[in-house]
């Protein structure tokens, strides 16, 4: 069984919370291991990013966040070397294409919907943490990780 580590950067309490009952229940039904680093912005983001990423991580990062934004973050991500291929999932409430559009320009992997159900929620860490993530790649069609079957 392999380890998978997922960091989450978000200024919301309710859906930081949300988010790791749903990890929660995916590793008591799943026998999986995710180590999940919860952040309440993105100041620390980075730093924890280049502490603790393993072969097998995933970054969720939302938009709208007060200090850095979703995008600033992503561009700084991207622009270090030794941690610019970590796959990143931009997750937000806005189904605005604008927003789709930069996050891809801007280098995310994909773009996630916050979905209102816990059920598609688990569903979509659970396909974040299956997905291999050498071997995919996206394009403007498959942008949106809430349609992606894994």
């Amino acid at each position: 069984m392999k380890k998978f580590t997922i960091f989450y950067a978000d200024d919301d309490d309710d859906d930081l919370m949300f988010f790791e009952e749903a990890v929660t229940s995916i590793c008591e039904n799943d026998q999986s291991l995710i180590e999940l680093c919860l952040l309440k912005n993105g100041l620390n983001l980075v730093d924890s990013i280049e502490k603790n990423k393993q072969k097998n991580s995933v970054v969720f990062l939302d938009l709208n966040m007060p200090l850095k934004s979703g995008f600033e973050l992503l561009e700084e991500i991207r622009s270090k070397p030794e941690i610019n291929n970590i796959p990143i999932i931009m997750y937000s409430t806005s189904s605005d294409q604008t927003n789709i559009s930069l996050s891809h320009k801007l280098g995310a992997n994909y773009y996630a919907v916050k979905p209102t159900s816990f059920k598609e929620l688990m569903k979509i860490i659970s396909n974040a943490t299956r997905l291999n993530w050498e071997n995919h790649s996206t394009d403007a069609n498959n942008f949106i990780f809430n349609k992606i079957a894994v």
